[in-house]
């Protein structure tokens, strides 16, 4: 005969080692209410959780959507300023020339009003 399913059987394994093997009855669980009270407060707090997650995405776009905006006026301004910068140099260049101008008519003006001191006697 069988031993009962409920008693814990003797039995050897693959190396000889004894052991007991485990309780093979299964227990009926009593039937318990598909809502528990803590169901309540787990829907209430997935749900406060999906509403902060909500928040944190539009306000995620809305900081990615200024991003944009600010990197759009950063290539602009950038433009500007090489714009700003080739102008500067032509300016540069043209004081530069406007004073070797000036610098050159001074020297004419200079040579020209001088005279020689034998002359200035005559």
């Amino acid at each position: 005969m069988d031993p009962p399913l409920s008693t814990p059987t003797r039995k050897t394994s693959g190396r000889g080692n004894n052991h007991i093997a485990p309780d093979d009855t299964t227990k009926e669980v009593p039937p318990t209410s598909s809502k528990l009270p803590s169901d309540g407060i787990m829907e209430e707090s997935v749900n406060q959780m999906t509403t902060m997650l909500s928040n944190i995405l539009e306000h995620h776009g809305r900081v990615n959507q200024r991003l944009a905006s600010l990197e759009e006026d950063l290539v602009h301004a950038k433009r500007e300023e090489e714009k700003l910068k080739a102008m500067i140099e032509a300016l540069e260049r043209e004081k530069s020339e406007m004073n070797a101008r000036v610098a050159l008519m001074e020297r004419r003006d200079s040579m020209t009003c001088w005279k020689p001191r034998w002359k200035a006697f005559r």
